[in-house]
């Protein structure tokens, strides 16, 4: 028996194995470009090919050995595979379904015998969802090489992800923007052409995206653009400035074209401030989503003209569900929610309204050491299989950056792989079953037993939050006055992926506007099960075959051994301080304590430029350097601070038991919602 990946939806076994010999085999096909695929999963370099003409109603085909009759599935992207004695058959209405049955074929070679004999067995296979995306941000932190762009793009096409979208704020080199994007080194149109026809191999569909209401802070900021403001927040474009639509056009003749796509997402998520500055009359004359609706058709205009319709995040316009009906449906919706429910109501609102949309979970990848992987898998399989039943024509998967993407992109491959599975099958199989198959695919066999131990992380108590995970908090939490040493720890009821206990409140974040946990204090305990794990992770991280993968899971090891060192150390510092038992030799002790944190800390850093440099250019790096700035410069205040009171205990001078004299300057940890 077979294990593939995407689980197939038909597939019939016969009772015999076959050994093909395809040295003697005559290869049949109307569709030469393919045949390779197949000749190099065999390690075959030359072979009889017969090159056959193809009538337009035919479909596509190879053929090894005899001629058996086939009728592949009526969806363009469904192929049929049959392996018989002596004899391979392929086919497909599209050479995107032929493609799909070569990655099939080639999942069930890896898996042949010993003597390399195959059990005879036939696959029909065809995709619940047509549109299968993933959003790369590539505007908070990484702002990924081509190089690394075209190796993830293999690999996306090995799980039957079939769309690609970099979400742009300010990281396009317009040629009329270099002060917005100054210090950023974009990506270029020339990339992006690249990109395009690199996709266009793997049959994926590189879609423009470019964010056009809010989240424009960049542009707002730079000198020359900060009259398009909606307020002094500095965040949205105000439809109120006749400029904000010129600017747009121009920055869409110069964007778009580089795209071979017909779609532009133009995002205009989270536009707080709409109707708080230069908009407030027409918004009180014609009501806030009106105001939002008419951005919405004049973009749709100024996209028309290069060709393009819209995409647009769904947030604003489930507020005002009324409008939804004035939509034109050449605008498509993306139903975006990241937490992790047992149910979503917001895709039965769009299909009420018969608009076309999408569903976009998340990959919990952001403010974070490791995913959220238990929270990002329920998001994802539940809201993409509610989408299916109310009628989604797609599901494009959000792997975010905030606050510098500091999380290593491997992590996310496993999210990457339920996206994929959930999309094409329509099935919520669980992840250890995913886990193994997905990890043959990638020839990376650790990473099903890393994906199995590390998301106990976040089933720690207090580790868990949506949009954020105290691991991150952390590491670089202020050592010795930090939340996670002074706050209290968490209930005994509280668990991840669940509601707060009744007696806990939850709390208003002023930036994302989201309802957050509280920071909790990090029990020992907790180290203790932290510290091994990351023990048990180390191990398995030596089974790695690709040095990159091994580069970023080797980091969170050490990332996490860092936290739980740091953790100790600060309390063992407040108890000898608060209770002013410590002698001389424990401040030596604590001073040597800390310039070995230092150091690791500096080596850390080090890794982490590493890694970040072999995915990403040198954009954005500075964002997450300056967090390791600012704690390795917190360690060394302390460690001179505690010498300050041995040296005072020496001379008979009062020690600062309490602490009084530690100064912070306001420092708690790295920003995060």
């Amino acid at each position: 028996m077979y294990t593939l990946f995407p689980v197939p939806r038909h597939i019939t076994y016969g009772t015999k194995t076959t050994r093909l010999s395809y040295q003697n085999l005559t290869v049949y096909t109307n569709c030469p470009l393919h045949v390779h695929a197949v000749l190099k999963t065999l390690s075959i370099e030359t072979l009889d090919v017969v090159t056959l003409a193809r009538n337009e109603d035919e479909s596509y085909f190879i053929r090894f050995g005899s001629v058996l009759d086939a009728n592949p599935p009526q969806h363009d992207q469904g192929f049929m595979l049959a392996i018989e004695e002596d004899s391979l058959h392929l086919s497909s209405r599209t050479e995107q379904g032929l493609f799909y049955g070569c990655l099939a074929y080639e999942q069930i070679a890896r898996q042949a015998n010993e003597d390399g004999s195959l059990l005879a067995v036939e696959v029909i296979d065809w995709p619940v969802l047509e549109n299968r995306g993933l959003m790369l941000d590539i505007s908070r932190g990484r702002v990924y090489t081509l190089d690394y762009l075209k190796q993830l793009v293999s690999k996306l096409a090995m799980l039957r992800i079939n769309v690609l979208q970099l979400y742009i704020e300010h990281t396009f080199a317009f040629s009329f923007l270099s002060e917005v994007h100054q210090g950023s080194d974009p990506i270029t149109a020339e990339e992006i052409r690249q990109l395009d026809r690199w996709c266009k191999d793997y049959y994926i569909e590189l879609q423009a995206n470019l964010q056009s209401f809010g989240h424009c802070n960049r542009l707002l900021t730079t000198k020359g653009f900060r009259h398009l403001r909606e307020s002094d927040l500095y965040w949205t474009l105000s439809p109120a400035v006749e400029e904000t639509y010129s600017l747009l056009d121009r920055m869409y003749a110069e964007f778009l074209p580089n795209f071979s796509s017909s779609v532009l997402n133009i995002d205009s998520d989270e536009t707080y401030d709409l109707g708080s500055g230069k908009s407030a009359s027409m918004v009180e004359k014609e009501g806030k989503g009106e105001v939002y609706l008419a951005h919405l058709l004049r973009l749709r205009k100024l996209a028309a003209k290069q060709g393009k319709t819209l995409m647009v995040f769904g947030d604003v316009i489930l507020r005002h569900p009324e409008l939804l009906e004035q939509i034109p449906n050449d605008i498509v919706f993306l139903d975006w929610i990241y937490d992790p429910h047992d149910e979503y109501s917001t895709p039965r609102k769009f299909a009420a309204s018969n608009r076309t949309f999408w569903v976009c979970p998340g990959t919990g990848a952001w403010n974070t050491l490791f995913p959220r992987q238990d929270g990002a898998v329920k998001n994802i399989q539940n809201l993409t299989m509610e989408g299916i039943r109310q009628g989604a024509e797609g599901m494009l998967l959000c792997d975010w950056g905030d606050h510098g993407s500091y999380t290593p992109p491997a992590f996310s491959l496993a999210a990457f792989a339920v996206a994929a599975e959930v999309s094409w099958s329509g099935k919520k199989i669980a992840l250890e079953e995913q886990l193994g198959p997905v990890s043959r695919l990638l020839g990376e066999p650790a990473l099903q037993p890393l994906h199995l131990l590390l998301p106990r992380i976040h089933r720690l108590p207090a580790f868990w939050s949506k949009n954020r995970s105290q691991c991150a908090i952390a590491l670089f939490d202020e050592p010795l006055t930090g939340r996670m040493l002074t706050n209290a720890e968490p209930p005994a009821d509280l668990e991840a992926l669940k509601p707060l206990p009744e007696n806990v409140a939850g709390i208003l974040d002023p930036e994302s506007h989201h309802l957050m946990r509280p920071l909790f204090g990090i029990s020992e305990e907790s180290i203790e099960k932290l510290q091994t794990i990351a023990h048990e992770a180390r191990a398995l991280v030596a089974g790695l075959q690709d040095d990159l993968l091994c580069s970023q899971y080797r980091w969170l090891c050490d990332a996490l051994s860092l936290v739980c060192d740091k953790l100790r150390l600060g309390r063992s510092i407040r108890a000898g301080m608060l209770s002013a038992s410590a002698d001389c030799d424990q401040f030596l002790d604590w001073e040597n304590a800390l310039r070995l944190l230092i150091s690791r800390f500096t080596q850390l850093q080090l890794d982490f430029i590493g890694w970040w440099m072999r995915v990403a250019k040198t954009s954005e790096i500075m964002i997450p350097l300056s967090y390791f700035a600012h704690i390795i410069e917190r360690l060394d205040y302390l460690k001179g601070w505690l010498g300050a009171q041995r040296k005072a205990m020496e001379t008979n001078h009062e020690v600062d038991w309490p602490m009084a004299t530690y100064q912070t300057a306001g420092y708690k940890s790295l920003p995060t919602y």
